[in-house]
């Protein structure tokens, strides 16, 4: 399942669910508002939410998610799966892309290589790493020849892994894994960042008009192998970032849904909303931390980053500012990854702790108290984003007496950022891609890793991450277990909570529903 479930818009897709019967009249026209410019329209390159959130109007994998939370088969008609569980076969449908050239197994081949070129800038390329090969070819240490993907003709994908791999499935219906027009993309290497002729895709949607910054305008694609399932014939996206705007936009009729993910709520209405019932929810895997950049100093040092964390007052932050219900982050993977199991391994708000921590990581680093250096914290610029960031910064000068100067930026600023390692403490978010608690673990296995933001790795995590990956059921999620105690002990990065999606959407699309499915994006 795909978890950072993006909102399942079945206002969209009504009628793709196998579950539920039609809508009783087709929605001509859908209203939604972006809170900034998406960074890339190629699956191939997204990283941030509203890139991939897009992207699955536009583009489908080999497998996709229903709202009934089942996995099914997407651009594949038929699967085959080997009895070591190690070799995957999918036959492709007879789909087209929207400029009516076949889609083939090839598109799927070149674009899973792509990604797995030591050359190319791709943020998802580790979750191909089940894939024979894959990991090494990345690090340029074998041919891409070598990877287990083959195609003996065009409408067959064979895929071999390096061991069975229990969520290799979901895998292939995050964004990550569509494939692109591989021919269109090598004579128009710009494609992606603009609408127009070039502009190709295979998804529901076409990209019709992207006035950058401004609006993005998407039409039903008449070539889509199901168009005659897709009830809304084209969704505008608006882009405003001021969230008290969105909201008056919304009661003024120009907004058809507004909340996460695509914009916040205005943090002072959330607890009115919450009480008159307008407000939905939906519990997700995404978590709001800070990142500490480990190879920085203080922040080099795990009982700094541990006195940090520990002091953190995190049921005052959901409390008082974000106001949605949120479960506090004492651990790493968000519940929903663990069948809802929340168990806490460090304190909330545990002062005492926070200071002896603190005051052994001086030593350890030979600094005096009133030598500790300012502390630079960066975030993106939501208003939401800017008063928790404000109570942290309140709440470890109270702690500590230390200076903390806070940074904010526009989303796409800070992603480059975090994936360039140009911070020192960095508050941020993940997302999993699929249901389970892997994914989070996997992003720290490896330092070199885009997604890494702290820059963080320990050996001993390593190995029970590749131990893992040689067993199943509850010894392999016990040795998960193992490596998350790890993962906290180290602290490098500080858990603050896990999320609850939070949205407003007109009555006549009450019947849309969001899809807690492990990738981030719109199921059908």
């Amino acid at each position: 399942m795909k978890y950072p479930l993006i909102l399942l818009l079945l206002l969209l897709t009504v009628s793709c669910q196998k579950k539920e019967p039609p809508p009783s009249a087709p929605l001509e026209h859908v209203r939604l508002n972006l809170r900034n410019e998406p960074a890339t329209l190629d699956p191939r390159k997204g990283a941030d939410v509203l890139s991939c959130e897009l992207q699955v109007f536009l583009f489908e994998g080999l497998m996709r998610w229903y709202p009934d939370g089942s996995l099914d088969l997407g651009q594949a008609a038929a699967l085959e799966i080997s009895q070591d569980q190690r070799t995957y076969t999918f036959h492709l449908r007879n789909t087209l892309w929207s400029d009516g050239t076949p889609v083939t197994a090839y598109d799927f081949e070149q674009s899973w290589k792509n990604i797995l070129d030591p050359n190319f800038p791709s943020p998802n390329a580790h979750l191909f790493y089940p894939i024979k090969n894959a990991e090494a070819a990345k690090k340029g240490l074998v041919a891409l020849s070598e990877v287990g993907i083959k195609t003996p003709d065009a409408r067959t994908l064979i895929v071999t892994l390096e061991a069975p791999t229990p969520y290799f499935l979901d895998l292939t219906s995050f964004v990550a894994f569509c494939p692109i027009h591989q021919a269109n993309a090598h004579e128009h290497p710009e494609w992606a960042y603009n609408a127009g002729e070039h502009f190709i895709s295979n998804g529901p949607y076409t990209l019709q008009e992207w006035k950058h910054n401004n609006e993005l305008l998407l039409k039903k694609n008449p070539l889509y192998w199901e168009n005659e399932k897709i009830s809304c014939a084209s969704i505008h996206f608006s882009m405003v970032s001021n969230e008290n705007t969105v909201l008056q936009m919304y009661q003024n009729g120009k907004l058809d849904m507004i909340g996460t993910p695509l914009c916040p709520l205005p943090i002072e209405a959330a607890q009115s909303l919450n009480e008159t019932g307008e407000l939905l929810h939906k519990s997700i895997g995404c978590t709001t931390l800070l990142a500490f950049n480990t190879k920085q100093f203080p922040f080099n040092n795990a009982n700094i980053r541990k006195a940090l964390s520990y002091a953190i007052h995190r049921q005052e932050i959901v409390e008082h500012i974000t106001q949605q219900n949120e479960q506090i982050a004492l651990n790493a993977i968000p519940p929903v990854l663990k069948n809802n199991q929340n168990t806490p391994l460090f304190q909330d708000n545990n002062l005492a702790k926070a200071q002896e921590l603190f005051a052994l990581g001086l030593h350890e680093l030979g600094l005096e108290k009133d030598a500790f250096p300012e502390i630079l914290y960066t975030y993106s610029n939501t208003d939401l984003n800017h008063n928790i960031a404000q109570a942290i910064q309140q709440q470890w000068q109270k702690a500590f007496g230390i200076c903390v100067k806070l940074q904010s930026h526009d989303a796409k600023i800070l992603m480059s950022k975090l994936t360039s390692k140009e911070f020192s403490v960095a508050q941020c978010i993940w997302i999993a891609q699929f249901k389970d608690p892997y994914n989070i673990l996997e992003r720290f296995k490896l330092e070199s890793n885009a997604k890494n933001y702290p820059s963080w790795e320990n050996a001993e995590y390593i190995r029970l991450l590749e131990q893992s990956t040689q067993e199943i059921g509850k010894s392999r999620l016990d040795t998960l277990e193992q490596a998350e105690k790890i993962f906290i002990d180290e602290m490098p990065i500080a858990p603050i909570y896990h999320w609850e999606y939070a949205y407003l959407v007109k009555p006549h699309l009450r019947n849309l529903k969001l899809c807690t499915s492990g990738e981030l994006y719109y199921t059908h």
